[in-house]
């Protein structure tokens, strides 16, 4: 009888502490990062009418300790019909500087990543005073080789806007 309560107890024990241990499991943090590529046709290096959202783009996120700089997370995501990505991150990464970059476009004619190697960094952690799950990246682009013709005219625009201030 004595050796059936201890095997009782011990059951108990182990059930209780595995609960414990998928509760705690349970809270870890998760993140979604969300951001954009698009195709930028002016060569401008920033968003404007003539940007194209790029669909089937190639992103990824890659976190690295803010000491050692060992790369400690990478996620790769691929953008929508709409050039959205949207990347679920588990856990906290507040150890971490974490950035999305370009991979691979799915335009051979805007395939171009301009010479300062954008990125969109993100922080992802809840000790930063923002609680929501959602973090938004800045935009992303890809260039085109060549510029729109179009984009004179833009252009022109922005110098009769300067000479206008």
């Amino acid at each position: 009888m004595a050796r059936l309560t201890q095997v009782a107890i011990i059951l108990a024990a182990t059930l209780c502490f595995l609960s414990l241990v998928d509760v705690a499991d349970s809270h870890a943090p998760k993140f979604i990062v969300e951001g954009k590529v698009y195709c930028e046709v002016c060569r401008a290096n920033f968003t404007n009418r003539y940007s194209e959202p790029m669909a089937g783009a190639k992103v990824k996120l890659e976190c690295k300790n803010e000491v050692t700089e060992r790369v400690t997370y990478t996620l790769e995501g691929e953008t929508n019909e709409k050039g959205v990505y949207a990347l679920t991150v588990e856990g906290d990464r507040g150890e971490d500087l974490c950035a999305v970059t370009l991979v691979k476009s799915s335009m051979a004619d805007c395939a171009e990543i301009p010479d300062e190697k954008p990125a969109a960094e993100v922080t992802l952690t809840l000790n930063n005073g923002f609680h929501d799950e959602f973090r938004n990246a800045n935009p992303l682009a890809f260039t085109r080789k060549e510029a729109l013709p179009e984009c004179a005219e833009l252009f022109k625009e922005l110098e009769e806007a300067k000479k206008d201030e």
